[in-house]
């Protein structure tokens, strides 16, 4: 992970997550999908200002619905519907720096594919008896977030940031899935007994 966000997310949200416990932990995750139709929408039309301000949204809800769920006891039900929704929310954001013509459509597709074959190592490496994959890998969602946020940002300054952020992500998406295949290859290659 670049950001070690998960590291420190717990401790410094728990608070709010004690506050806000009442609330079913599907809700927030359901509450950052609806941060990413917006983000979409914001992305489409070149709305910079609402970019950025739903994508701090989808990071905190992001961490936050973690820190609710463990508060509450999570479920397996919670966890799918969590991570569904964050593979269409990642779809929606790409998809609308592609509309709003701040990438090449290659360019977005190589992110999205990236971005799936991120979460897909994972849980399928966790499925395969690894209990947690957490860290292993350059760009987590809850990095990816933060650099694009980041990018969002400097286009108000700076043409093509988004742009080159893109490329970052496009890069970093696929080399964490190389580390993922790799670190796959050293744990689960021995034969079953």
């Amino acid at each position: 992970m670049l950001f070690r966000v998960k590291k420190f997310s717990e401790k410094l949200l728990l608070p709010l997550g004690t506050k806000l416990s009442k609330i079913p932990a599907n809700y927030i995750s359901i509450f950052g999908f609806i941060s990413a139709i917006l983000v979409f929408i914001g992305f489409s039309f070149k709305w910079i200002l609402l970019d950025i301000i739903f994508l701090c949204f989808i990071f905190l809800l992001d961490q936050l619905d973690g820190v609710i769920a463990r508060l509450q006891g999570a479920t397996k039900f919670g966890g799918f519907l969590d991570s569904t929704l964050d593979r269409y929310s990642d779809i929606l954001i790409f998809v609308g720096i592609i509309l709003g013509e701040y990438t090449e459509i290659i360019i977005g597709f190589i992110v999205i594919f990236g971005a799936f074959l991120t979460s897909y190592t994972r849980a399928k490496i966790e499925a395969l008896g690894i209990v947690s994959l957490s860290g292993v890998g350059l760009l987590e969602r809850t990095d990816r977030i933060p650099i694009l946020i980041i990018g969002t940002i400097i286009q108000i300054w700076i043409p093509f940031a988004i742009w080159w952020t893109m490329v970052i992500l496009a890069i970093g998406t696929h080399l964490t899935a190389i580390q993922r295949f790799i670190f796959a290859y050293k744990n689960l290659s021995h034969k079953s007994e």
